[in-house]
This record gives structure tokens, C-alpha cells and sequence, in this order.
């Protein structure tokens, strides 16, 4: 799964289907990191919303700087207790 590259002025929702790697069990919790920080939402790349399933996460993305590649990584509790992490670069280049 690649994502990208995105526009700096589009505002595009990006996905994970965790389908394949939960088995059995449900995601509980979806959380967002931006360059492995907590990202609150602000910046130059914006997360705009974010929302889940039980076996899919999506992020909204706005803005960003022309030429940069951020890592977005999605990290979600399971339903069983258990924890992973996806990770995904994200370039910004005009369209």
C-alpha cells in the first residue's frame, strides 16, 4: 500500500485496511503519529479528522510543504489488548 504523493492544497483522506494483520480480533483505538510525534493536528501538514472502523483507519490531510516527505504512522489498540503500528511516508509535491 503507497500513499501519495499528495498536493499542498488538497485535502485527501489516507487509509490503512488492518483486515490481514487483526485476525479475529477488532481495532479498539486508532491514534496518529506525525514524524513518530504525537500529532495534535496543527502544522504545516494538518490532520483535518480521523476516524475507524473495526478493521479500517482513515486520516484527513491538508497542507504540507512542497517537497517534503512526512512519515504518518497509525498506531492501534485491538479489541484482545493488543497493540501495532503502520507506517507510511507521504510526499508533498504539486499535482
Amino acid at each position: 500500500m503507497t500513499w501519495g504523493p499528495k498536493d499542498k492544497d488538497a485535502i485527501r483522506d489516507f487509509g490503512i485496511d488492518w483486515t490481514a494483520d487483526i485476525g479475529e480480533s477488532t481495532i479498539a483505538a486508532s491514534t496518529w503519529l506525525l514524524n513518530s510525534e504525537t500529532w495534535a493536528g496543527g502544522g504545516d501538514l494538518v490532520k483535518v479528522a480521523s476516524s475507524f472502523t473495526d478493521t479500517n483507519t482513515t486520516v484527513r490531510i491538508s497542507g504540507g510543504v512542497e517537497g517534503t516527505t512526512y512519515l504518518i504512522t497509525n498506531h492501534i489498540v485491538m479489541s484482545d489488548g493488543e497493540e501495532d503500528d503502520f507506517s507510511q511516508k507521504l510526499k508533498i509535491k504539486e499535482r
